[in-house]
């Protein structure tokens, strides 16, 4: 069977615009809306409370220990996966034990952050879609990025006193 020079221009024609119209559909699939930028946002500064909250927990449990000075509790941190260098230093069972429970506290805490941004995504934002949609747009788009820098901005502006107190006490 042989193609005429109009049967083959009419392929062409018919494959070039099925290309560009799903180039359309999926620049319309990209699109990220103020909204959703915002929801991001919102739902990135909880994260970063969460984060914050961790580390204000640990610095609690580890500085209310009076047993173990911080200094001691960071050896003891950096050797517990290595029975030769807890042996080293000779960490007691106690030692051990006051350095499981901070891991599995850490672990617990950071448990519910995971869980608070699955559960943000899919049920704030619209679902994990969106909100891969909008991560992918903010290393991509810096007019996208822009927008969520200011609102990020907006946000942290909005909080009150006692939550930069716990902030900058987080820090130290």
């Amino acid at each position: 069977m042989k193609m005429t020079k109009v049967t083959a221009s009419m392929m062409f024609l018919l494959f070039a615009l099925l290309g560009f119209s799903s180039q359309l559909l999926a620049q319309d699939e990209e699109a990220v809306t103020d909204e959703e930028i915002r929801k991001y946002a919102v739902t990135m500064d909880s994260v970063a409370a969460m984060k914050e909250n961790v580390k204000v927990v640990m610095k609690e449990m580890i500085t209310s220990n009076e047993e173990i000075s911080v200094a001691r509790y960071n050896d003891l941190n950096n050797a517990i996966d290595d029975e030769a260098k807890l042996e080293e230093i000779e960490a007691t069972e106690e030692e051990i034990a006051f350095i499981k429970e901070i891991a599995a506290k850490k672990e617990e805490l950071t448990g519910e952050i995971k869980s608070t941004l699955t559960t943000m995504a899919k049920e704030y934002m619209g679902g994990v879609k969106v909100y891969n949609k909008v991560k992918k747009a903010l290393k991509a788009d810096p007019e996208v990025k822009a927008k969520y820098d200011g609102i990020m901005e907006e946000l942290a502006a909005a909080r009150t006193p006692e939550e930069e107190a716990e902030e900058e006490q987080a820090g130290n």
